[in-house]
């Protein structure tokens, strides 16, 4: 059962204007679900909208997480944050950190509570002993972390794809990771992925393994990235000015820091954390912290033929997680 809704986070966002969350539930037959009913909320990367985790592609079938997830007795949930896809698209310098991480809260909060109480559809039950876990790719991490820092969230995170230390694109060589590097570098507030330099960058060298299909690697750069003119249905066209700030070091420390619930770092082979296994000592108020690195895999995880392993990661995790100590 799919239901599309439109959460409404005016209140949490603070911008003295409607704004509500676009949002897809994805819900698993109830006789199939755990002891212990689990909810993922997913949140897309930047240039992305929440149909990422859904992805439907003519002639490539089993690229949807979703339908993975739900045919194991998963809920799962996506999410468009603010200023992207199909969510209220403020003036885009306007979104802060805070606004990513309340907004995003407050979303997940209320679909929760909907869950629980029995109150999103008559046609499935309450699940009162909901387990939460915050999942997000890229930016989407990004958000999870900021949310579950300032927050509490989510009763487990799985950030993938982003570093708490320092998240770098990945380049075919140093020289260009480290001109990556220096570009950042010079990010202040009011700088957008549209004021930021992108000569000489190569984005399809760390979003996509070499293995993936022609087709697919066409259909999502065919319209340009990070500014894209024309977004695939997985796509968004705009992104919050402040996600350049997600590449600068340090700024998920304090947050991540606060994290006192499971998480599950997971990264491609060949991704942004270019020390995925240091990636831990960030969340030192965490009681478990697992670390997975995909072999074959690049940022994209979803479009990487490798992607069922990390599908299967996080639902053994959520339901090793979910189960009373």
């Amino acid at each position: 059962m799919r239901l599309d809704l439109a959460i409404d986070v005016g209140a949490a966002a603070d911008l003295d204007m409607p704004i509500a969350l676009a949002v897809t539930v994805y819900l698993p037959a109830p006789d199939i679900l755990p002891t212990r009913p689990v909810a993922i909320f997913a949140a897309p990367g930047g240039g992305y909208s929440r149909h990422y985790f859904d992805l439907r592609i003519d002639g490539h079938p089993d690229y949807s997480e979703a339908d993975y997830h739900v045919a194991r007795g998963t809920i799962y949930v996506t999410i468009d944050h603010i200023g992207v896809g199909d969510s209220t698209i403020p003036e885009l310098s306007r979104i802060d950190f805070q606004t990513l991480a309340a907004t995003h809260d407050a979303a997940v909060r209320a679909l929760a509570d909907m869950l629980r109480n029995g109150t999103l559809t008559e046609r499935f039950p309450p699940v009162p002993d909901l387990f939460t876990i915050g999942m997000g790719q890229s930016m989407g991490g990004g958000v999870t972390t900021l949310a579950q820092g300032r927050f509490a969230t989510f009763d487990a995170i799985a950030p993938c794809g982003v570093s708490a230390i320092h998240t770098v694109l990945p380049q075919p060589t140093a020289d260009k990771v480290d001109a990556g590097k220096a570009r950042f570098a010079r990010v202040d507030d009011r700088s957008s992925h549209e004021t930021v330099s992108h000569d000489g960058v190569d984005y399809v060298y760390p979003f996509h393994w070499e293995d993936v299909p022609a087709y697919i690697l066409a259909l999502d750069m065919a319209g340009g990235y990070p500014i894209r003119q024309t977004a695939p249905p997985f796509g968004s066209l705009t992104i919050p000015h402040i996600a350049v700030q997600m590449m600068t070091p340090g700024c998920f420390a304090a947050d991540a820091a606060r994290v006192s619930v499971p998480v599950l770092i997971a990264n491609g082979e060949r991704d942004t954390c270019p020390n995925p296994h240091a990636e831990a000592a960030a969340y030192p108020a965490s009681p478990d912290v697992s670390i997975l690195i995909v072999p074959r895999m690049a940022h994209m995880h979803n479009f990487a033929s490798t992607r069922a392993l990390l599908w299967e990661r996080l639902h053994r995790w959520s339901r090793m997680v979910s189960q009373p100590v």
